[in-house]
């Protein structure tokens, strides 16, 4: 990740390495894939100032469609934090999603914010092949929430994710990730580690 990042993207890369969350080695992601750079966002959530600041900059960041939300909503459990305090900014409601016993995204019981014609804002914290983000917006399409748009903390992809809805994010990085049978890291030996979990299962 050697490109120059500038505007809200550097000071979102000065958070994530001032809370000690940007980390160098050999990661297996949530997708399966391996790469060299991981963010570790819980350090983030375990400071209240930073995760403020977050939703602050992504309130700015989709300031213009503020009108068109009805209701913040983020994945559970590593966006929580962050599509919450976006919706205190923004001053929307906020809802989450999470993991069924078979592993399948749904909306979490009890949130009467997600009713039928419902517009939403869908916040996740890293992505990195939007997997998550797009069983989060079948989700919540299956309740008949509309989604308007999706908000990134970090965007592995440097812009190339394919989502059925706009996308935006703070911080956009070309990291690079491999199929584990094709992983370099793999081939030099590097020790793999697999950090966080969303219950996903394989």
């Amino acid at each position: 990740m050697e490109k120059e990042v500038t505007g809200a993207g550097a000071r979102v890369l000065e958070i994530l390495r001032e809370a000690g969350a940007y980390l160098e080695g050999h990661f297996k992601y949530t997708s399966g894939r391996h790469g060299s750079v991981y963010f570790e966002k819980i350090r983030i959530a375990q400071r209240p100032d930073l995760v403020d600041e977050t939703g602050r900059m992504m309130a700015i960041l989709f300031d213009d469609l503020r009108d068109a939300i009805d209701v913040v909503v983020s994945p559970a459990f590593g966006a929580i934090v962050f599509g919450f305090s976006t919706a205190r900014h923004l001053a929307r409601p906020f809802a989450f999603l999470q993991r069924d016993g078979d592993g399948r995204m749904t909306a979490r019981p009890g949130f009467t914010v997600l009713a039928p014609g419902t517009r939403a804002l869908l916040i996740e914290d890293v992505a990195t092949t939007g997997g998550s983000l797009l069983e989060s917006i079948e989700a919540l399409r299956e309740k008949g929430v509309s989604v308007e748009a999706a908000g990134l903390l970090v965007d592995r992809t440097g812009g190339r994710l394919e989502l059925p809805v706009q996308c935006r994010s703070l911080l956009s990085v070309e990291a690079g990730s491999w199929p584990s049978e094709s992983c370099p890291l793999c081939a030099s030996g590097v020790p793999l580690s697999t950090p966080g979990s969303s219950g996903r299962k394989p």
